[in-house]
């Protein structure tokens, strides 16, 4: 159907709601609905506009309204409705002085619908016609940030078959350019970006050029000064105090043995929010030119860092969060802690490959990392022949998870009946099995007379579930470990790093004695190495350490390890992502799966009140 035609029939459809507005002509209604626009009262603005249209046609500010009309139904989500719109202006109102405006907004409307190589053909209409200066700038960088963080090189390969001028071929230089900074090869890319500006310097796109060349000389900084930023907030305080500390430790030693090795450590405290710690960061780094920054401790900061990073251009180590995600919003971000998807996929290989589980159930929190992690050990599992029965889901401050328990108990006793059902008769449909298992449930199974029908009965075991995997955090685990035995689940019981809590563990023994788990801090307590240090770090440092304080030894070691007078953050960064694998008291740190993601885990048992390694 013609745009034309689309566009009266939605005038049609529309007009018919709309109630008329007194006596008012086109250029009161027309003011009216820009106030209307301008307060965010995007359906009322809508409506006025379509009134101009319907009551007076020949308007001469018919094309304005129709750009107004369009505008509202895109602030209100409609994408349908903003594109038909356009789609009539663009073939009614050619000679239209609006045409800017459209193709402007037909670019975002094509954007937002994923549309991307349609979305960068609009806004470049810019570019080649006489459109206003002020749209032509932003469709530019529509355009360049688009090609550099939505398309692929086929994508962009497609459109130079139908944009083969100098203008284009200019773009294209320098979007790969930047595609080669974002990759972490900084050096190859600013040779690009240069050969660009030189070959080309009047390109409309060479500015841009210019401008990442100029920001990038922060990836050339030389210094000695390592940041720490500390939060405010007492528990998130303690925690960064203590990795501070034992940075510090570790740049005590390593100076110990090399006096030359000049390395000042800064603090920057923040309060929550991400506005103040990037106020705060940024006015630190306009004046001290950091090497490198580590922390903070929470996720959303660490996010907000991460981008920071992308455009200052310094190593930043995210030492505690396992957010998915956070190392690729930059090429400088390192994360410490393995993320969500690897501790699911490296503990689902484990269960299945090597204790050789087939049937898994899954409990874990209904927040972004308790997600990420459940369906990694899923697709894990699946990937390796095994099969996940059943997934539930828990909120925060869960303490009675009867709920959940109960599900998957039900379906430990549907799973073994099915199984003894299809390896007698493997012709039987899953529909046929479902309704014999119900008849079996409340004749066969409870037919004891003391639980006869009560189907939730804890008396009799539910055993047709290999393993449970319970993803949850250290408060949790008094809550989890008696209700998970009271339910009377037999399988084996996994778990992810939440678990490794020792003192919780020992509490709990009784229920989850043999409990296997993730984690990616191991301490061996015995080892000869643990006990040297404890007694070096003692003597300096007047404290027994702790958790975080050898974890921050571990990352203050392994990155000041990497330290050489005249090093540029660049070079800084390029060592510290070089796969070599970095063996510490507490935690190891490689790069081998996942660029700038730490994927050192270790798989530990809790047996007979000890905590053993077994990978």
């Amino acid at each position: 159907m013609k745009p034309l035609k689309i566009f009266s029939i939605l005038m049609l459809t529309i007009v018919s709601y709309v109630t008329l507005y007194g006596q008012m002509d086109d250029r009161q209604l027309f003011d009216r609905g820009i106030r209307q626009y301008k307060n965010s009262q995007y359906t009322a603005a809508q409506n006025t506009f379509i009134q101009i249209l319907k009551n007076y046609p020949t308007s001469r500010i018919l094309t304005a309204t129709k750009l107004m009309l369009a505008k509202s139904y895109y602030k209100q989500g409609d994408l349908r409705a903003a594109g038909i719109v356009c789609d009539n202006f663009i073939q009614v109102n050619r000679k239209s002085n609006y045409q800017d405006d459209i193709h402007f907004l037909r670019g975002k409307i094509y954007y937002k619908k994923r549309k991307y190589s349609r979305a960068v053909e609009e806004w470049l209409w810019l570019t080649y016609n006489n459109a206003d200066v002020r749209l032509k700038k932003r469709a530019g960088k529509f355009v360049f940030q688009t090609m550099v963080s939505k398309m692929s090189d086929r994508d962009i390969s497609r459109l130079k078959k139908k944009y083969s001028d100098e203008v284009f071929t200019g773009l294209v230089e320098v979007v790969q350019g930047q595609k080669l900074i974002n990759s972490g090869r900084r050096t190859e890319g600013m040779k690009r970006l240069q050969d660009c500006v030189d070959r080309c310097p009047y390109n409309v796109y060479s500015d841009i050029a210019r401008n990442i060349i100029q920001v990038g000389t922060g990836a050339n900084v030389v210094g000695n000064r390592i940041l720490i930023i500390k939060s405010s907030q007492d528990e998130q305080r303690l925690v960064s105090d203590a990795l501070y500390q034992g940075i510090r430790y570790a740049r005590y030693e390593l100076q110990t043995r090399d006096p030359q090795l000049a390395i000042s450590l800064d603090t920057l405290t923040t309060d929550p929010g991400i506005l103040h710690l990037l106020k705060t960061t940024t006015e630190y780094l306009e004046t001290n030119k950091p090497l490198a920054v580590v922390g903070p401790v929470e996720n959303d900061p660490s996010a907000a860092l991460s981008m920071l990073s992308k455009y200052e251009h310094f190593p930043f180590i995210i030492p505690l969060s396992s957010q998915t995600g956070l190392a690729s919003l930059s090429p400088y971000a390192f994360q410490i802690n393995p993320d969500a998807e690897i501790k699911g996929q490296f503990l689902a290989e484990h269960a299945t490959r090597e204790l050789g589980y087939k049937t898994f159930a899954i409990l874990a929190p209904a927040d972004a990392y308790g997600e990420e992690i459940a369906h990694s050990f899923q697709r894990t599992v699946e990937a390796n022949g095994g099969e996940v029965v059943e997934t539930q889901w828990y909120y925060e401050d869960t303490q009675d998870f009867s709920r959940q328990f109960k599900a998957i108990r039900k379906k430990g006793f549907y799973i073994a009946y099915r199984d003894s059902v299809k390896e007698a008769d493997s012709t039987l449909s899953e529909e046929t099995i479902r309704k014999q298992f119900k008849q079996y449930m409340t004749q066969v199974l409870f037919s004891d007379e003391n639980v006869r029908g009560e189907i939730d009965s804890t008396q009799i075991p539910s055993t047709g579930i290999d393993a449970l995997f319970i993803a949850g955090y250290p408060a949790y685990i008094p809550y989890l470990a008696p209700q998970f035995a009271f339910h009377n689940i037999r399988c084996a019981l996994l778990g992810n790093e939440g678990w490794n809590d020792p003192e919780q563990l020992r509490q709990q023994r009784a229920y989850i004695d043999g409990i296997v788990y993730v984690t990616a801090g191991y301490l061996d307590k015995n080892s000869w190495n643990y006990r040297e240090f404890t007694n070096r770090f003692r003597q300096e440092m007047q404290k027994t350490p702790g958790f975080y304080h050898l974890l921050g030894y571990d990352i203050g070691k392994w990155l000041i390890s990497h330290f050489q007078s005249g090093i540029t953050r660049q070079e800084l960064r390029d060592a510290l992502a070089n796969p070599k694998l970095y063996r510490g008291i507490l935690e190891n740190i490689g790069f081998a799966s996942k660029a700038q993601v730490n994927n050192q885990l270790n798989i530990v048992k809790f047996y007979l009140g000890q905590i053993l390694k077994m990978k």
